[in-house]
């Protein structure tokens, strides 16, 4: 799903922030924040693809049960809608509107020659409910569990249905 390909690919900018970036020319946090939001914004919105893919066949209920089941979606569901919109309308899925706080920073420069550059490293924590949270595990569980439903999806579609009989029935 080409959703879910996305939201992998902002878990990526993830793991490199907290691996570290290299910049000759400075770092933008904001930009690195904004990617750390955007993550979670994807990583819901896997939740309209599956419901209006063409052939899909996940009703809203079934969907929306699976989110409410697991504390991670819940989190990422309110983090996504918090950041999207002005003013939330609905009660947060979490039960408290989760944040994103304390970004921990760790510079590492570098010199060569005439030149030289700086290594940056990220961490962040979500605060939900009074517990502070990994990003970067928060959003591996996130994936993980959309890979766990949607797996159970394709194995229902592709599951034979009942035997089908050559005989003619009038």
């Amino acid at each position: 799903m080409e959703q879910l390909s996305r939201a992998k690919r902002y878990l990526g900018r993830i793991e490199r922030l907290y691996a570290g970036v290299f910049s000759s020319l400075g770092h933008d946090e904001d930009a690195y924040f904004d990617d750390v939001l955007s993550f979670f914004i994807h990583c819901y919105h896997v939740r309209d693809w599956a419901l209006h893919q063409d052939g899909s066949t996940v009703q809203r209920c079934e969907i929306d049960a699976f989110i409410d089941e697991n504390e991670a979606l819940r989190i990422c569901a309110d983090l996504a809608n918090g950041s999207k919109h002005c003013k939330l309308t609905r009660t947060p899925r979490s039960g408290h509107q989760p944040s994103i706080t304390d970004p921990q920073t760790h510079y590492s420069t570098w010199y060569v020659g005439n030149g030289g550059g700086e290594v940056l490293q990220f961490s962040y924590r979500v605060m939900s409910s009074g517990q502070s949270i990994d990003v970067r595990q928060l959003a591996r569980e996130c994936i993980a569990l959309w890979e766990q439903f949607l797996g159970g999806i394709l194995q229902q579609a592709n599951r034979p249905g009942p035997p089908v009989s050559d005989e003619f029935i009038p």
